[in-house]
């Protein structure tokens, strides 16, 4: 005779599925900002794109601005993570040029396309502007100690604030899915004062 599972095997189920779930609503948020805007993730519109119920997205998330919070903290983990495994990259980690096109590459990604969205938005939405401010300071993400890292500061040796800040730049002037002629030109504007940089820098000291 089979014998029934213990108390605590059933709270992790629980808890692992409620994770899931969790994951699946914030993932169908993001998808929806970034291709609809951030006015357009409403409960109901997430709850179809994720394939639940709106009770669903109710438990988990009571209060719209319980959803835009965590939702915040979801792409600054994502985004995290795509920079140290991309930029990080050892094949890019020598190299200013290799840098440069990677973080381009990267601003095209969903978790780029939606956060910029999120930035637009924060400009006239305060609470907005606040919780993306609160997820920048913070020192752990969603409870689990691991340090956050936010791309803007600069990205490694090989990817410095400027270079960030104009590529993201770029990206909202001409589009996250590329410009064309404009594109080339300021990337390798980028690249050639990267470079000129790193030659000039045995000289500094």
């Amino acid at each position: 005779m089979r014998s029934r599972p213990r108390g605590p095997a059933k709270t992790d189920q629980r808890r692992c599925k409620g994770e899931a779930t969790r994951r699946r609503i914030l993932d169908a948020a993001m998808l929806i900002v970034a291709q609809e805007g951030y006015h357009a993730a409403t409960h109901q519109r997430i709850a179809r794109a994720a394939g639940l119920v709106r009770t669903a997205i109710n438990y988990h998330f009571p209060d719209p601005d319980q959803l835009s919070e965590a939702l915040v903290l979801h792409l600054h983990r994502l985004r995290a993570e795509r920079v140290a495994a991309t930029v990080g990259a050892p094949e890019v980690s020598n190299s200013h040029s290799s840098a440069i096109e990677a973080y381009w590459a990267l601003l095209r990604e969903t978790p780029f396309v939606a956060m910029a969205e999120l930035e637009c938005c924060a400009r006239t939405d305060h609470d907005l502007r606040a919780r993306l401010a609160a997820a920048r300071c913070s020192s752990a993400l969603d409870g689990d100690q691991r340090p956050a890292v936010d791309p803007p500061a600069g990205v490694g040796p090989n990817l410095d604030r400027l270079s960030v800040y104009l590529l993201e730049g770029l990206a909202r002037g001409v589009g996250h899915g590329g410009g064309g002629f404009l594109e080339r030109r300021v990337l390798g504007i980028l690249k050639r004062a990267a470079e000129e940089a790193r030659e000039l820098e045995p000289l500094r000291g």
